[in-house]
């Protein structure tokens, strides 16, 4: 069973100030998510003075990332639906003193995206989400000719045995992961709705890795 949108901010919020170490003991069990997160940004073809919107950007873990990409003249927009995951990003943009940092407190499904965006992010946040046909092409239609989208999520796993992902999901169950969320297809709606896309999987196919562009 999917949990609610209440009970997944209601995790977030909780758990916030904790957020950062629980993804550092994720390689504990192997799982080195900031590879991920590199090879995600990799794929979004950034360079100096980009517009860049992150989706679901939590504690901010992204943004060294795209701001070594896009630089001091470009833009990152974060959104987030929990307030206290952003006041843990804040706090990470003012450790670094980026000013070109915009953080945005909102609901995805109901999010307005800017226009004139050279790449969108999003990392684990779209087993959360339904309608991703919808959110995907709205993406599409804010990317400039060429912009690309990438997205770093959960599936269920084709070389695992149960048990472990059992186990998996109990370890997560803090943060509303349920197996709903690892059914969720949403690099269905990127193959669809944009070109050039680009799909990998790592963790023995439990994390996939998606990107496209948006249509010239």
């Amino acid at each position: 069973m999917a949990a609610s949108k209440k009970e997944v901010e209601a995790a977030y919020q909780k758990y916030a100030r904790n957020y950062d170490l629980a993804v550092k003991l994720y390689r504990l069990i192997g799982l080195h998510i900031e590879a991920c997160r590199v090879r995600a940004v990799d794929l979004l073809h950034l360079k100096q003075g980009d517009r860049v919107l992150e989706l679901g950007c939590g504690t901010g873990l992204n943004f060294p990332h795209i701001i070594e990409r896009i630089g001091d003249k470009g833009r990152l927009f974060g959104v987030d639906f929990s307030s206290e995951m952003l006041v843990c990003a804040n706090e990470r943009v003012k450790r670094y003193k980026w000013d070109n940092v915009d953080l945005i407190h909102s609901d995805i499904a109901n999010f307005e995206f800017p226009a004139a965006l050279n790449g969108v992010l999003a990392t684990g946040v779209f087993g959360y989400l339904d309608e991703h046909d919808r959110i995907i092409e709205a993406i599409s239609h804010a990317l400039v000719p060429g912009g690309r989208l990438t997205v770093v999520d959960g599936k269920q796993p084709s070389r695992w045995p149960s048990w472990l992902f059992r186990l998996f999901i109990w370890l997560s169950s803090p943060f509303g992961l349920t197996e709903d969320y690892f059914s969720a297809r949403p690099w269905e709606s990127i193959e669809r709705l944009l070109e050039d896309t680009t799909f990998e999987e790592v963790y023995g196919g439990m994390i996939y890795i998606s990107s496209g562009s948006s249509k010239t």
